[in-house]
């Protein structure tokens, strides 16, 4: 898709809060305290990287608003860039989309 300039949608890039759970979600909450931004935030900036990933984050309160603004301002440094990729691996082989 990239290749023909065709952006990738993220319907629900942050799982509907399933993403903070466990210990992906305490490394997450690690990562995000160490740079000063919400979970919510990191994660939507993470997913809109590299440009060609548009987001529908839920909106349902004031604060997931300012976190979904606040990822607009997260700078993605190639170190924090390899925290978040060492800590949230791509899978080695495809694997089919949960149904939310």
């Amino acid at each position: 898709m990239r290749t023909l300039g065709i952006p990738a949608m993220a319907y629900s890039p942050i799982e509907q809060g399933r993403l903070f759970d466990g210990e992906g979600g305490r490394r997450l909450a690690e990562i995000a305290r160490k740079v000063g931004y919400s979970p919510a935030a990191l994660a939507l900036a993470w997913v809109m990287r590299d440009g060609n990933t548009v987001a529908i984050p839920k909106a349902g309160t004031v604060e997931h608003m300012k976190d979904n603004l606040a990822a607009l301002d997260v700078e993605l440094t190639e170190d924090l860039l390899a925290e978040l990729n060492a800590a949230f691996p791509a899978p080695a082989e495809p694997v089919p989309l949960e149904t939310l």
